[in-house]
């Protein structure tokens, strides 16, 4: 396709005018992306790209389909917009919040909606502390994981562990406690698996009664890391976790904006391991990124917890389901079963772990871990030490850069690369995804 003004000029346009986010400001690729089509993305050059992220872990269905924009259309022509709060409804957000119902995690049928993933976790973070001032305590601190993300809002980057999102922005929220995640290949307690006996799990009772049980307000945690690397939990964590959670009368937050809609093999990660979250945070896939929106799912007991008669639940959002975006997201989860992309997810990715844990037989290559369409590994430079190259090589933006110039998107995450294509790709699409990561990987140490 031909467009009307150059590359050069968008690219002027674009550090004219635009401030890009985890950019340093004033700074582009130099690649203007025009079309997007299935796994494939197409810059104004002509040139195409493997989306091996998924744009930003969210374009579950793929680019360019036509009934997602149909949906949209349809709705913006009938009803564009009106607002939910003070009890008006519309027929849109009706629809959506029933089939949401259908296939979330037994037990959470009840939801409010918002325009992306940090005003989801937002939400559950300010529900949590109301639904605890409603039982007549005082409990507010939120405990979450290091090298966890969820979001960009105050609330939601307190609750985020990875530092370098809090930095210059301090001071942030009180009432926020970090403890070590799950990573094992670098645990924080300097213990391997199995024989810790998952002492990650088990520290998070160790704060809460250190902490206090009665300041405790809820543990919000991503099912498996995200932004921190994809890293997958044992099997045994989440489990105990619920159990902790349940015991010590503390909320159970579980962060689905990544992991949610298939992207995990299942249509959410908490479902491998068979746990009621109190509170779950969506976003990203619920539309696969058609439009912006967000929700939150709550359990019976929550959603209890926050009637107050008399009182009205003082905490809106202007687009709180919106309605075109409420269309989107229904026909995106049609799109979801009906073409079975969870199972996709499960069969793909276990062919993208298998094929990608070939290349751990490379001297620099460690970690290869995933659970559906969610993969990442590090490159070290000493696997027997697990000693990272250094900082100053910048290996991991190189392979990225090297990746991209050779048609295919993926994404450093901290010490690990990862790997997030649409839930619509296929095995041999995943040999060229490996095809072009190898000889890069083969070639490390950088000159």
């Amino acid at each position: 396709m031909a467009y009307t003004r150059s590359t050069e000029d968008y690219l002027r346009a674009d550090v004219a005018h635009f401030v890009h986010p985890i950019t340093d400001v004033g700074q582009t690729t130099g690649i203007v992306f025009a079309e997007g089509s299935g796994i494939m993305l197409r810059d104004t050059e002509g040139k195409e790209y493997i989306d091996g992220i998924s744009g930003a872990m969210c374009v579950n269905v793929g680019h360019g389909r036509a009934e997602l924009a149909d949906a949209a259309r349809d709705q913006m022509l009938k009803l564009s917009y009106t607002p939910t709060f003070r009890g008006n409804t519309h027929t849109a957000v009706v629809e959506c919040a029933e089939r949401l119902a259908q296939i979330a995690p037994y037990g959470i049928e009840h939801f409010f909606f918002c325009s992306g993933g940090s005003e989801a976790v937002e939400t559950c973070l300010k529900l949590a502390r109301l639904y605890w001032r409603n039982k007549g305590t005082g409990k507010y601190k939120i405990v979450s994981l290091f090298n966890s993300y969820h979001g960009a809002v105050y609330g939601a980057t307190s609750a985020t562990g990875l530092n370098r999102m809090g930095k210059n922005y301090e001071p942030l929220v009180p009432g926020f406690v970090h403890i070590p995640n799950y990573y094992c290949y670098r645990c924080a307690f300097g213990k391997s698996y199995p024989q810790c006996e998952l002492h990650c799990a088990r520290f998070l009772e160790e704060v809460i009664v250190n902490e206090g049980e009665d300041t405790v307000a809820a543990f919000i945690a991503e099912p498996m890391l995200g932004a921190g690397g994809m890293v997958p939990p044992p099997a045994e964590y989440w489990p105990m976790v619920r159990d902790i959670c349940t015991r010590r009368n503390v909320l159970l937050i579980t962060d689905e904006v990544v992991s949610g809609f298939g992207r995990t093999g299942k249509m959410f990660a908490v479902q491998h391991w068979g746990i009621q979250p109190d509170m779950m945070s969506m976003a990203k896939g619920i539309t696969s990124a058609y439009l912006p929106f967000g929700a939150v799912g709550m359990a019976e007991g929550m959603y209890e917890g926050l009637k107050t008669p008399g009182t009205p639940l003082f905490h809106l959002y202007t687009y709180s389901g919106h309605p075109a975006c409420c269309a989107v997201a229904v026909k995106n989860m049609e799109i979801l079963m009906e073409e079975r992309l969870a199972d996709n997810a499960a069969r793909v990715g276990q062919y993208l772990l298998e094929r990608m844990q070939e290349l751990e037989e490379l001297p620099h290559v460690a970690a290869v871990d995933g659970l559906g369409l969610t993969l990442g590994f590090e490159v070290v430079a000493d696997k027997a030490t697990k000693t990272p190259f250094d900082p100053a090589l910048k290996v991991g933006d190189r392979l990225v850069a090297q990746a991209r110039e050779r048609g295919l998107m993926f994404r450093m995450f901290g010490e690990r690369l990862g790997l997030t294509p649409p839930l619509i790709i296929t095995t041999e699409e995943v040999d060229r995804v490996v095809g072009i990561l190898r000889p890069l990987l083969e070639a490390l140490p950088p000159a």
